[in-house]
């Protein structure tokens, strides 16, 4: 028989659990609190709970499906944001059932919504990509430092853009030209850096000194904001876009730091075609994320049956 236990407490003790014993980045925290913070509010204005008086083990099948389908017939979400949602949700029952305040994990009789295959990644060509770290070098004004060592870091080196924010400057290793941290999933990653990724950091360093921290963890980031605390994702991803503008990049819109992981890994693998090098620079835990990269691009295709023998 299941203990009963309120919703919000049971979310607080999960989330808890997440960043104690499983070892989730605060990120990731935040990405499942608002999942559930968001099935709490449905509950609450569309099925006409009580908010803070009902108990996680009445919750079943139905809640959790009629929340999930809305998400796409009235909130318009994509299938695969409804997805996600979903593991955020049968990960939270999964812990209930397990400590003993849910009887069974009710996301068990839901099924997946089903997404497109996986298609290649955007990437830029190299051509753009030298575009683009013009545009930087020319519009980047004050920030122009921290900026190309921001934008070098991902073109060079392939970070997501949360491990890129979390950088402290302590984690660059100047002697051995390389960073180690602690990546997504609080697995420990080491990536050797690029001679012009260490040399627009050591450029960056003079100004990034001028800029007073207000507090413990704007003194170690790497990269601070003009108010002295540590550069947030989403300025970063402003600022990736803002660029790509400026540079001329076509589809510019669609260009975010994670486009730049994809044109790092791209033009890695073309130079290399070593998969096992490219998973482990990219922090993949399974190589079969990895081998969207391994895609040749349109001219590449049109070459190959160009020289391809007459029969």
């Amino acid at each position: 028989m299941a203990h009963p236990v309120k919703f919000h407490p049971a979310v607080q003790s999960f989330l808890k659990y997440l960043l104690a014993e499983k070892g989730y980045s605060e990120l990731t925290i935040i990405e499942y609190e608002r999942d559930l913070d968001l099935f709490h509010r449905y509950l609450i204005e569309h099925l006409e709970y009580r908010e803070n008086e009902f108990t996680v083990n009445t919750l079943g099948v139905f809640e959790i499906r009629e929340f999930l389908n809305d998400l796409v017939l009235i909130n318009n979400n994509s299938p695969i944001t409804r997805n996600r949602r979903r593991c955020s949700i049968r990960t939270f029952c999964k812990y209930l059932v397990a400590n003993g305040y849910m009887d069974t994990n009710p996301t068990d009789m839901i099924d997946a919504s089903k997404t497109e295959k996986r298609s290649e990644p955007v990437y830029m060509k190299l051509d753009d990509a030298r575009k683009y770290l013009e545009a930087v070098e020319i519009y980047g004004k004050t920030n122009l430092e921290r900026d190309l060592a921001i934008i070098k870091i991902f073109l060079y080196g392939g970070l997501r853009v949360s491990e890129l924010v979390g950088l402290n400057l302590p984690e660059i290793d100047f002697d051995d030209c390389s960073i180690k941290f602690f990546g997504k999933g609080n697995k420990e990653r080491y990536v050797p850096l690029h001679p012009d990724v260490i040399e627009a950091i050591l450029n960056y360093l003079p100004s990034r000194s001028q800029v007073d921290s207000k507090n413990e963890d704007g003194r170690k980031a790497l990269f601070r904001s003009t108010h002295g605390t540590r550069l947030g994702v989403r300025s970063i991803q402003l600022l990736v876009k803002k660029y790509a503008k400026l540079a001329g990049i076509k589809n510019s819109d669609k260009i975010t730091p994670h486009k730049l992981r994809h044109t790092f890994a791209t033009m890695l693998y073309q130079q290399t075609k070593d998969i096992r090098v490219l998973q482990d620079l990219l922090g993949h835990a399974d190589i079969s994320t990895t081998q969207i990269y391994t895609h040749t691009d349109k001219e590449n295709r049109k070459s190959a049956i160009d020289e391809f023998p007459s029969i």
